[in-house]
């Protein structure tokens, strides 16, 4: 059995994975979409189903606030080029202890965007552990929140039974990365927090996790930024409070290659299978020669070679595919266990919504082809006021197509249609506006510089049968473009996809050095109770 790397494609950065009893289970960020922190499940590191979410519960967390900023894409004040560091929830860890399953992560919140700037003044993180005792059933608890200024919280079980966190601390420039001993339960610190390692390259050390193997506790991070120069390095110390060695030849994972398969690749975990056999998942992107990332960050898997005599792994070159059974492609020990995951597939487990839970704003069927929405005042590029109305899914292909169809909603002041999101600032829509009986083409990307804004009138839908009629919306996409189509439906006929005039869009319009992916989804945006009914979705 073969498979293709990624292995969990799409939008699906920072992955961290554990095995319990036969059973791999990876979660990773999720940024600005509700619910939140997915999980996903293997026998085999192969075949993954997504069982789950983490935050799954209003109350369990508001990221009402985790909105994005617009940067400076190379660090500089004065670049032009632009990129967008969402808010959220950042990079988790998941670990299993004495019959629990525990998730620490941050929540970065922005605070609100000076009146006449484009960059927010402070960030607060909100780091907080939430634990499971049964990570199939998927019912996590409310978080358990512990203060640390910075992100990337690791969470390490010593032999004793101590917990330690560690994590990438604001509090000194350039990052460090900070390690303190926790009451897992009540979030206290128990002992003082300690600077115990600066990084290899000392260029934003992030993402640590904390091994121990043969008497050594081992460090791995990732530096060098999220984007082109991105790495992972390794150090190990006699004791968890160091002093740590790097290793002798870090970095582990050198930055890839300009024209190699995965790029950008870092912020890994390390897992031992039940045979023995080492594995690295990371992030890193797939990237063609014109610059265009068409999924953002996405979730790969490597070998990793470390004897029981060798005192540092060795991490394979990240592999297109995977390959039962030979030993360059993917390990032997890949053979053992079945594909599938007992568990009963939810259509609906993978729609996703902007910020808030849908609430009663939002009505799906048992298989997702059928959504019902009470539009929202707060459309797509507002951070503020009620939840938007929107839902979708993330794009995993990259190549297909998402459609809906729309009952015509007869009200005045009302924007429903078809949306490719990946930000309050870049996205692209399709949309009947009610209030002037057109339908509309929109491209927004305000990380270019000068910001992007195109909006045209593409059909009048006053020149149709209204009572009865239907608007099909789809966008077909490929490595390269975005293609939007319409189509109305009236009682007496269908109509043919017809081209939205200038809806051919290419992806590098909504590429940037950013964290987070595409979602494809329906969205109503207006006033009043009355629901706008998509059918035969597809996305």
């Amino acid at each position: 059995m073969a498979c293709r790397n990624p292995i969990i494609p799409g939008f699906a950065p920072d992955p961290s994975i554990v095995q319990i009893q036969d059973t791999f289970y990876l979660v990773t960020s999720s940024f600005h979409l509700f619910p939140g922190l997915p999980i996903y499940a293997s026998k085999d590191l192969l075949a993954w189903r997504h069982i789950g979410n983490a935050i799954s519960r209003p109350a369990q967390l508001n990221l009402s606030r985790s909105s994005a900023n617009i940067i400076p894409a190379a660090g500089s004040p004065t670049s032009t080029e632009k990129a967008i560091a969402a808010g959220g929830l950042y990079a988790p860890t998941i670990r299993h202890h004495n019959g629990t399953t525990y998730i620490v992560c941050t929540n970065v919140i922005h605070s609100l965007p000076e009146e006449d700037s484009e960059q927010c003044s402070t960030v607060i993180f909100e780091n907080f552990i939430i634990s499971t005792p049964d990570i199939g059933v998927g019912s996590w608890s409310d978080p358990v929140p512990f203060a640390f200024n910075g992100i990337d919280p690791d969470l390490f079980f010593d032999d004793d039974g101590r917990a330690y966190v560690s994590g990438s601390s604001w509090d000194t420039t350039p990052s460090t990365i900070n390690s303190f001993e926790i009451d897992i339960y009540t979030g206290a610190e128990l002992s003082a927090q300690a600077v115990i390692w600066e990084g290899y390259s000392k260029i934003i050390p992030e993402g640590p996790h904390i091994y121990k193997r043969n008497g050594w506790y081992y460090l791995l991070d990732s530096e060098g930024g999220t984007h082109e120069s991105h790495m992972i390095a390794m150090a190990r110390a006699r004791d968890i409070w160091g002093p740590y060695e790097s290793c002798e030849y870090n970095p582990i994972l050198p930055p890839a290659s300009e024209h190699a398969y995965c790029q950008y690749n870092g912020h890994g975990d390390l897992v031992q299978d039940s045979r023995g056999e080492w594995w690295l998942v990371c992030l890193g992107v797939r990237k063609d020669r014109e610059g265009r990332i068409v999924l953002g960050r996405e979730t790969f898997l490597t070998p990793v070679e470390w004897p029981e005599e060798q005192p540092w792994p060795r991490i394979q070159p990240i592999p297109r595919t995977l390959q039962r059974g030979e030993r360059h492609e993917a390990s032997q020990s890949l053979v053992v266990s079945q594909p599938a995951v007992p568990s009963p597939f939810i259509p609906t487990l993978d729609y996703v919504t902007i910020r808030h839970p849908p609430g009663d704003r939002c009505d799906l069927s048992p298989n997702g082809k059928t959504i019902s929405l009470r539009p929202s005042e707060t459309d797509l590029y507002e951070c503020l006021g009620e939840p938007i109305s929107f839902i979708g899914r993330r794009q995993r292909l990259l190549e297909g197509s998402a459609t809906a169809i729309l009952t015509l909603d007869p009200k005045r002041g009302r924007k429903i249609g078809l949306a490719y999101y990946k930000d309050e600032h870049r996205y692209v829509r399709l949309y009947a506006d009610t209030h002037s009986s057109a339908l509309v083409f929109e491209l927004v990307n305000r990380a270019k510089d000068p910001p992007l804004s195109i909006q045209r009138t593409v059909a009048d839908c006053n020149r149709q049968d209204t009572q009865h009629s239907r608007i099909g919306f789809r966008v077909l996409y490929t490595e390269k473009f975005l293609h939007f189509l319409y189509r109305f439906e009236t009682h007496r006929s269908m109509g043919t996809w017809q081209s939205v005039p200038g809806g051919l869009v290419d992806i590098s319009e909504l590429t940037a050095a950013d964290f987070t992916g595409p979602v494809v989804g329906v969205f109503a945006v207006g006033n009043g109770d009355e629901r706008c009914t998509f059918e035969d979705v597809d996305i």
